[in-house]
Formats: C-alpha cells, sequence, structure tokens
C-alpha cells in the first residue's frame, strides 16, 4: 500500500512538472534578420580583408567598420534573443570582382539590419549597426570610383 502511495505521488509530481513545464509561454516568433545581416556582413569583411597595395589603407578602414557594425548587429542579435552562433559564417568565395561583391553583401546587410527590430532596451545599437556600415559603403565606393573590379 506504501508503494502504491509514492508511486502515485511520483506519477502525480512528474505530470505536474509536465503541464507546468509545457505551459510556460514561448518568446514571440522573432525575425532572422539580425543573423542575415551578421552572414552578409561577415561575407563582406571577408571580400574586403585581403590588401591590394595603395588601397589597404581603404580596405582597412571598410574591415574596421564592418567589423564594428558586427559587433552593434551581435549585441542587437542577443537582445532580440538570438544566438549568434547560429549564423552561417561568411559565404565569399573567390572571385574576380571583390569590391563589387563586397558592395552588394554591404547593402544585403544593411537591408537586414534596418528591418530588425530596434526595441529601446538596444539603446540604438540598430542605428549605430546602420552607420557603420554606411561608413563602409562610402569607402567602398570610392574604391568604386578608383575603377577596382
Amino acid at each position: 500500500m506504501r508503494t502504491l502511495k509514492s508511486l502515485t505521488s511520483l506519477i502525480c509530481a512528474l505530470a505536474a512538472v509536465a503541464v507546468v513545464a509545457t505551459a510556460t509561454p514561448a518568446k514571440a516568433q522573432q525575425e532572422p534578420h539580425y543573423l542575415q545581416a551578421l552572414v552578409e556582413l561577415r561575407t563582406a569583411r571577408d571580400y574586403f580583408q585581403y590588401d591590394i597595395g595603395k588601397y589597404g589603407k581603404q580596405r582597412a578602414h571598410i574591415v574596421d567598420e564592418i567589423n564594428k557594425a558586427i559587433a552593434e548587429v551581435k549585441h542587437a542579435a542577443w537582445d532580440d534573443g538570438k544566438n549568434t552562433k547560429f549564423a552561417g559564417p561568411g559565404q565569399a568565395n573567390g572571385t574576380w570582382a571583390p569590391v563589387h561583391y563586397g558592395a552588394n553583401a554591404l547593402t544585403n546587410a544593411r537591408k537586414f539590419v534596418s528591418q530588425g527590430v530596434d526595441p529601446p532596451q538596444n539603446q540604438g545599437l540598430r542605428i549605430r549597426a546602420l552607420q557603420h556600415i554606411d561608413e563602409a559603403q562610402l569607402t567602398v565606393n570610392e574604391l568604386l570610383q578608383y575603377g577596382l573590379p
């Protein structure tokens, strides 16, 4: 009798835990904009990381701004409840037109960041990320004016 009572109370306790565990409200479905932006920013960084002589200073400035944007986007993603480890690596491939492909990746990253949520607790992370992306794009436009591929 005592064993039956113990077994019944154990089953009731497990059922209560199961009900409580499933009854916790799940976070609202969040858009993956920040994770997509991270992939695009990493791709752009991969295209601009190498040095080609006299344009090395501009490329270093672009990479620095992209790194700053990545840091801001990571914080915004964390605040949005995202795990940035699930953002894929950069998708750069060996191409003959790295500046153009890098510029496209920056444009895509800007689009994704601007679509992301910027709640008040983010304290302007999205805005700062956009400013870093814009600064990188200005320098990329200078490189494109030099006629780089």
